[in-house]
């Protein structure tokens, strides 16, 4: 038998959730380009926002579909590659973007709260569909 399986409502329920509160995080950034009197929380947050939000959105993405494939251990190399790729684009590549620590940080929490998601969802969340086949 080739079991599958299959998220059940609650985790889809959460995960369109976080991806809505990272889409609406990113909007009220990108508001406050055109309007400085729109901030997310405060101006510090307001500035590194979009690297928590990119870093949450892309590990949600790719790993909730390797969760559906049974491959946990893809998810957790895949986060630590996002939290190293976060230091690193924030450190050394002064090249290609202005080095700020802070928005290395936003983007490990963004992924941190992704990996937490994950944690749950692959204990409690899924349930097995049986093939027959």
């Amino acid at each position: 038998m080739n079991d599958k399986l299959k998220p059940k409502k609650a985790t889809k329920i959460v995960y369109n959730c976080l991806i809505l509160f990272a889409a609406i995080l990113v909007f009220i950034r990108w508001m406050s380009a055109f309007h400085n009197d729109i901030v997310v929380i405060n101006a510090e947050i307001n500035s590194h926002i979009s690297n928590f939000a990119l870093s949450l959105v892309f590990y949600l993405g790719v790993g909730f579909t390797w969760i559906l494939q049974k491959t946990f251990n893809k998810i957790i190399l895949l986060g630590l590659f996002i939290i190293i790729a976060n230091v690193i684009c924030e450190t050394v590549m002064s090249f290609m973007n202005t080095t700020d620590i802070l928005d290395a940080i936003y983007g490990i929490v963004g992924t941190l709260i992704g990996f937490c998601y994950f944690l749950v969802i692959n204990k409690y969340g899924l349930e097995v569909i049986h093939d027959e086949s």
